[in-house]
């Protein structure tokens, strides 16, 4: 199995400062922050993780998502880590230039040595997706939104040809687009430069009209092996896309019954690109995990962190729908208890915990678990603490041994990667 985690990051403040206010705007929590979030990449470094990834969140002076440019806080990462692999979970494509995008991704692949997958989401936070996404008409897309239905065409439609241009800039030397939204490059562009004549021909007409672009660097993996993560949703499109594309959906809720529906879809799409994959193979499982001597322990650690962040923040946007079992009707109770019950966080000891996620990964067969870490409010030294225990006590326990993907690089590379010189 595969252990990959995400941080937010929050604001390193505990509950109380949080409630004063502002704790966003404040510089001591977010430098405390910077401290807590590269103990954790180091610790996780050493302890075997697979990656760390980071979300898009911007305006949060709130201070509960102070994560608004994923890739900058990954090339930060993978300057003090080794062997973790950095992504997103995720960039909001809708709202940003697809060309940036691309280009920042093939830097952070470099800066990384090879490190970098790519996430990308299509955005639920309006706040953020219809102020930076403005010029392209952008809107957010969330469980309880009244013109759901509206907003979610939209959304989608902007996210896929920006999804099509990342992807063909980064499988191109030489790439041209022309969609709804965007023409890559614009028409009409002059630029007879003779440089450009002498050692990139290609991309100019004889009339000295711009007609393709290349971002450079590329990637330094195989465009074709990156691996593309798509979280975190239930929504049976976004699943059935991501199947065929080839990337790994990041599935949210914990209840069984909708788990698997979710994995139905998967592999249903899946089995018409490789009909040879498994039902459960290639999907990833988002959690919460918190482990301490003893359960009481771990419920109280736990409720400084997810169980002060998704009550206070994340039910606003509807993310209380994944715990809802079929069928039944009325408001989820907005608490950590709820949480816990409904398997979302696996909360307890080291034999509760084994038993717990014991369960979970035979009842999906799971591959990849993706952890939701509160770092921010929860103790440091208690979080620390946790993963420790759940990689050398509980994955031992019952029988889990971590796997980690191995990058492909491009097969012109030949040459020894920056980390590795003198």
């Amino acid at each position: 199995m595969r252990l990959g985690t995400f941080l937010l990051p929050s604001a390193a403040a505990t509950p109380e400062e949080f409630r004063r206010g502002y704790a966003g705007a404040n510089p001591n929590f977010y430098q405390r922050a910077l401290f807590e979030n590269a103990a954790v990449l180091r610790q996780l470094d050493d302890l075997g993780f697979d990656f760390a990834a980071f979300s898009e969140h911007h305006f949060h002076l709130e201070g509960l998502e102070m994560s608004n440019n994923p890739i900058l806080l990954g090339s930060w990462a993978a300057g003090i880590t080794k062997k973790l692999r950095i992504g997103q979970m995720a960039s909001v494509l809708p709202a940003r230039n697809p060309i940036l995008v691309a280009e920042d991704l093939a830097m952070l692949d470099h800066f990384s040595g090879g490190r970098m997958f790519a996430g990308f989401a299509r955005g639920y936070q309006s706040r953020h997706v219809t102020t930076i996404g403005q010029r392209n008409g952008a809107v957010a897309t969330f469980a309880t939104d009244p013109e759901y239905a509206r907003h979610d065409a939209i959304n989608r439609e902007l996210f896929e040809e920006s999804y099509q241009i990342v992807r063909g800039l980064w499988e191109n030397r030489e790439f041209s687009f022309q969609g709804k939204h965007w023409q890559v490059p614009p028409p009409g562009i002059a630029w007879d430069h003779p440089g450009t004549r002498a050692m990139a021909p290609t991309t100019v007409g004889a009339d000295g009209v711009l007609q393709k672009i290349g971002i450079a660097p590329n990637t330094l993996q195989d465009p074709s092996t990156i691996e593309l993560m798509v979280p975190f949703t239930l929504s049976p499109n976004t699943i059935r896309w991501a199947a065929r594309e080839g990337g790994w959906p990041i599935i949210f809720s914990p209840i069984e019954q909708t788990v698997k529906a979710c994995l139905d879809a998967y592999h249903e799409q899946a089995r018409q690109r490789d009909p040879s994959i498994a039902w459960g193979r290639n999907v990833g499982h988002f959690r919460e995990v918190v482990v301490a001597d003893t359960d009481e322990e771990a419920f109280a650690i736990g409720s400084d962190a997810l169980g002060f962040i998704w009550p206070e923040w994340h039910d606003h946007f509807g993310f209380n729908e994944a715990l809802r079992y079929p069928g039944e009707e009325g408001p989820i109770p907005n608490t950590y208890q709820t949480m816990i019950d409904r398997g979302y966080s696996i909360t307890g000891s080291v034999d509760t915990v084994a038993r717990k996620l014991e369960q979970a990964i035979e009842m999906f067969g799971i591959e990849l678990l993706v952890l939701w870490m509160g770092i921010g409010p929860a103790p440091i030294d208690k979080m620390l603490r946790s993963n420790e225990l759940l990689v050398e006590q509980v994955l031992p326990k019952i029988g889990i041994k971590l796997d980690h993907f191995e990058p492909t690089l491009r097969p012109e590379f030949d040459a020894p990667k920056w980390t590795e010189t003198s």
